[in-house]
């Protein structure tokens, strides 16, 4: 072993290491869904521009550490239906880490414009990494047995000792890197960091995810809503508490409002609060992918340090 300086080199990869963990965002507090229409990307005619909205709305998704993606149905009819299953999969192809998309996604023209997506980067979508005791990564099951065999990124397999699904989707840890890599099954939920975004899409209308009753807040996002300034203290206090809020976005063509008067709801009926994110604003519409960042950014500011 040799001195660098002060140091040992055992003492500078440790550093190393430390500073890594300390450096990844932590685990809100809170559960947090987002509800995005069907109809997000109708009003774009060409795929490429539809994979561009998507790649800019994946990115808000995980700079501000959303867990779940819901995708509802805004209208009712078939156009509608193909547009739902498009966002659910370029949503989950773009969450799902580069290593594993090859294994998990065959050619498929709805995916042609996937090259030109931005990378994700969120914590489970690690660079390069030299296998080490203590890794987190994402894996899919390719050997099933009394032990399975794992691809997770590396050269080699990951040798976990339980019997698993061929093909199923994992987070392991890796517990040993030699002679052979091994690892054991990571529950997702009991995690300190962020471990990005999941996407769900139950084929529901936007009044059937409310009346549900999963969440303990619900937010519309409206420029016909409440002033953020004036209501921030009681908003605070509300996303603060809250174990499993919910933040709804309307279509390009249809706001939170005239969404929920389809079903036989009003807003106030519906939703803890109605919020304008972006008061006197400049242009004359915001995209709903724009609507997204404002709302989430000011959100983000509302939680206690």
């Amino acid at each position: 072993m040799f001195a660098v300086g002060s140091k040992t080199c055992n003492q500078l990869i440790f550093a190393h290491h430390l500073e890594v963990i300390m450096t990844r965002p932590p685990r809100r507090a809170q559960v947090v869904s987002v509800a995005l229409p069907a109809g997000l990307t109708l009003d774009v005619p060409h795929l490429r521009e539809k994979t561009a909205r998507l790649g800019f709305v994946s990115r808000a998704l995980g700079t501000f550490r959303v867990e779940e993606v819901i995708i509802y149905r805004d209208r009712v009819g078939p156009e509608i239906d193909r547009e739902a299953k498009l966002i659910e999969k370029m949503l989950t192809y773009i969450e799902t880490p580069q290593y594993l998309r090859k294994h998990l996604f065959k050619m498929d023209p709805d995916l042609q414009y996937a090259g030109t997506l931005p990378p994700l980067r969120t914590p489970n979508h690690p660079d390069r990494q030299n296998p080490s005791s203590g890794l987190l990564r994402e894996g899919i099951v390719i050997q099933s047995g009394p032990s399975s065999m794992i691809e997770a990124g590396f050269g080699n397999l990951v040798r976990v000792k339980s019997k698993l699904p061929i093909m199923g989707r994992i987070t392991i840890r890796l517990t040993r890197d030699s002679p052979e890599l091994e690892g054991e099954i990571v529950e997702t939920s009991g995690l300190t960091i962020y471990w990005g975004f999941r996407v769900a899409r139950g084929n529901v209308s936007l009044s059937e995810i409310v009346r549900s009753k999963k969440f303990d807040l619900t937010i519309s996002t409206s420029r016909k809503g409440m002033d953020v300034r004036e209501i921030t203290p009681n908003l605070a206090k509300r996303w603060r508490s809250a174990s499993h809020p919910l933040i709804v976005f309307g279509s390009p063509n249809d706001g939170v409002p005239e969404i929920l008067a389809r079903s036989g709801m009003s807003v106030s009926d519906a939703m803890d609060f109605n919020v304008n994110t972006i008061p006197d604003q400049g242009v004359e519409t915001v995209r709903t992918e724009e609507a997204l960042w404002s709302a989430l950014a000011v959100l983000n500011v509302l939680e206690e340090n």
